[in-house]
């Protein structure tokens, strides 16, 4: 009865706005699907999609992009481009500004997408599938570009206030201000604070982004700028609800928090200098030099959950069992130089590149596992478990990439890229476990360390070539790319656990290295209507995996897969009416990863790759009814993952529903998230083998309500 009512009402809301509303033209799909100036399929997202649909965090927005899925393996989500699942953190690349998000360490690395300020974003680039040749390593999902504006020709300032509510209340503040000095000096300042009280009891984050750019056009040849910017997150949470305590999870289990309380201090750093020279009209000199510091703190880190520990031939049952991880920490720095020259000549574009990045990684991670009762014959277990990771990566690569036009409906792109990376650092494990029995005997094993030095060399390469056809329509091209992933330095260890071998060894792991296949076409119906429709195969030899847990006492397990595959199709279309009142989108793609070739014993060939959406579809809907007043419909549907044990994580829909105003400078937009309530998992593992993040899950969350002002100076 609600849904017809709905129904009528927005029927009705439509047909009036035909008749009343202003015939102005509006920008109703900021999703700009198109060729980048290298042919490379692209997708751009301006501001205009961005502001005003009551976002709170930057992971908020990509969940309605489309073909962008996230993977989590327990840890947080990553942005997941063309199915790379539990790889997503390493193949999949995140800038900010042209600078790298992604951690070093990739079994806990999760890019820090929500250090970013909603409202500082001024615009959002996406490659899917590849560009190896110009971005280098780690590029076979895509390539993720998240800008903020830097010149404003004029003063402008603006100041937000946002208020949400679901379970818990949240407010957020943000400001900005930049103008232009005099002939050629540009500035900008901004600044935001987020408090929210999550839909889980406890829940509490505080988020604070400042930030700000200098730009000096010194003449019509050169030009120089620094960007700085500096987040702040204090976070209070609790561990992962249990499926040993709730076996069948359900809506009613959304709000429960954890047997715990987790807290945590982020600090993320980041500042360029940029130069530019123009040379003439032909030629261009681009130069930076950056430097990037995260670093995420558990102040406090309590688990209690059930633990089953094996010792031999025999598993002793000790529930409710205390897992301290108080100063555990990750530390994450980049230092990098990058030099490009561009030759816009007769026919096409030359570019030359030079990158070289010095990365850092550190973690420390401290177990200490207490439990005392009865169980089995056992009276206590104490178990201190000490991880420290100290390793670094330096990366240099050179590139050159060619676009020539040999007429007006054909051109050729082809590129190459070079890199050479060393790797240094160590590992240490320290482990001290004492088990009590009944009657006063117990276990004591000798405490022991391990230390093990990391050094490597590796080289790879990656090549391009992408023809593509222009015609009265649109354009189509193909692409063949091969590229390449790097280890990271902690892929280059592991450890068996088991007796005598208990000890770090060199891993010998090769470089992932893959071919990808891909036709495309864009078709346009004069200035209302877009499709696109694109169809990939991508081909890894090598893929990196890890078996097992750094945090267990058994082990871990670090090689190469022989073959892994990914094949799949993004459809994407746009349409416009009456002079851009109305605009519809719409998106889909699927994806099938699987191991083709395993060479690794338990693992089947031909099985599914874990925590890959295998498909994800977008509705989206602007309406403007009446001069100064719009309506908005975003819809997402996601398909279905497998865990780690090869348990189906179920597919879900989220739509949202709201409505802007603006009047002068002022500007006002209220809304619901999750119309329909919709049940789904933002965290899933029924893996038993690992004791801490397995066999556990996290509910996403429900529906939830804001309401957003906005003031232009």
């Amino acid at each position: 009865m609600k849904a017809k009512i709905f129904g009528i009402c927005l029927i009705s809301v439509l047909g009036y706005g035909i008749q009343e509303a202003s015939l102005e033209a509006i920008n109703v799909n900021a999703t700009q699907y198109r060729l980048d100036e290298l042919n490379r399929n692209m997708y751009f997202i301006d501001s205009e999609m961005i502001k005003d649909k009551g976002y709170s965090s930057v992971e908020q927005v990509f969940s309605y992009l489309p073909f962008v899925s996230f993977s989590n393996i327990g840890l947080g989500a990553n942005i997941d481009l063309r199915g790379q699942g539990a790889s997503a953190n390493v193949n999949t690349q995140i800038l900010l500004n042209g600078i790298g998000l992604n951690m070093l360490d990739s079994s806990h690395g999760v890019a820090p997408l929500n250090s970013i300020g909603v409202d500082d974003v001024e615009s959002i680039e996406i490659l899917p599938g590849g560009g190896a040749v110009m971005y280098g390593n780690g590029t076979r999902g895509g390539v993720v570009n998240i800008i903020t504006k830097k010149r404003y020709e004029s003063l402008s300032a603006s100041a937000g206030v946002g208020y949400g509510y679901s379970n818990g209340s949240g407010a957020k503040l943000n400001a900005k201000i930049g103008s232009k000095i005099g002939e050629g000096v540009y500035w900008s300042i901004n600044g935001g604070y987020l408090f929210k009280e999550g839909y889980r009891k406890l829940d509490k984050e505080h988020l604070i982004n400042v930030g700000g750019s200098l730009t000096w056009d010194i003449n019509q040849s050169h030009s120089i700028g620094v960007d700085i910017g500096y987040f702040r997150g204090i976070d209070q949470t609790t561990p992962l609800l249990r499926f040993g305590t709730i076996s069948n999870p359900s809506k009613a289990d959304r709000e429960k928090s954890g047997n715990g309380l987790i807290k945590s201090v982020q600090d993320r750093i980041h500042t360029s200098l940029n130069y530019d020279y123009k040379i003439d009209e032909a030629n261009k000199l681009s130069l930076k030099l950056f430097y990037h510091y995260f670093k995420p703190l558990y102040t406090q880190n309590l688990q209690i959950l059930d633990y089953t520990y094996t010792f031999g031939k025999f598993k002793f049952f000790l529930p409710d069992t205390q897992i301290l991880q108080d100063g555990s920490y990750f530390l994450d720095q980049k230092v990098g130089a990058q030099a490009r020259y561009d030759y816009s000549h007769q026919n096409g574009l030359l570019i030359v590149g030079v990158d070289s990045i010095y990365a850092m990684g550190e973690r420390k991670l401290d177990f200490d596992i207490y439990w005392s009762g009865q169980s089995m014959g056992v009276t206590s277990y104490k178990h201190l478990m000490n991880t420290l990771v100290d390793v670094n990566k330096w990366s240099n690569s050179i590139y050159a990439i060619e676009k020539y036009d040999f007429t007006s409906l054909f051109s050729l792109t082809a590129g190459a890229r070079y890199e050479l990376a060393t790797y240094g650092g160590y590992r240490e494990f320290y482990n001290d476990m004492q088990i009590g029995f009944t009657g006063g005997g117990g276990i004591k094993p000798p405490p022991y360390k391990l230390h093990k030095n990391i050094s490597d060399i590796q080289h790879n390469f990656a090549l391009e070539l992408i023809p593509k056809f222009s015609f009265a329509l649109g354009d189509a091209y193909a692409k063949y790319e091969r590229g390449f992933r790097s280890p990271n330095p902690d892929n280059l260890t592991s450890r068996d656990g088991i007796g005598s071998k208990n000890n770090y060894e060199n891993t010998n792991v090769k470089s992932e290295t893959y071919d990808t296949f891909e036709l495309g076409t864009k078709l346009f119906a004069g200035d209302h209507a877009m499709f696109m429709l694109t169809g990939f195969y991508t081909l890894t030899h090598n893929e990196i995996y890890t078996l097992g847990s750094a945090h267990s006492g058994n082990g871990f397990k670090v090689g190469n897969y022989r073959q892994t595959q990914r094949a799949g199709i993004e459809l994407a279309s746009e349409q416009n009416f009456f002079d851009e009142i109305l605009g519809l989108s719409e998106s889909f793609s699927y994806v099938d990863a699987r191991i083709l070739k395993s060479g690794v014993q338990g693992i089947k060939n031909h099985s599914l790759i874990p925590y890959v959406t295998n498909y994800k579809a977008t509705l989206g809907m602007n309406y403007r009814f009446y001069k100064g007043w719009n309506l908005w419909i975003n819809s997402s549907f996601v398909g279905t993952q497998k865990d780690t044990a090869n348990h189906t994580i179920p597919a879900y829909n989220l739509t949202d529903i709201g409505i802007d105003f603006s009047y002068r400078h002022f500007s006002l937009s209220f809304g619901v998230r999750n119309v329909g309530d919709s049940f789904y998992y933002s965290y899933y593992n029924k893996d038993k083998s690992d004791e801490i993040t397995g066999y556990a899950f996290l509910i996403g969350e429900g529906r939830s309500y804001f309401l957003e002002g906005r003031y232009k100076f």
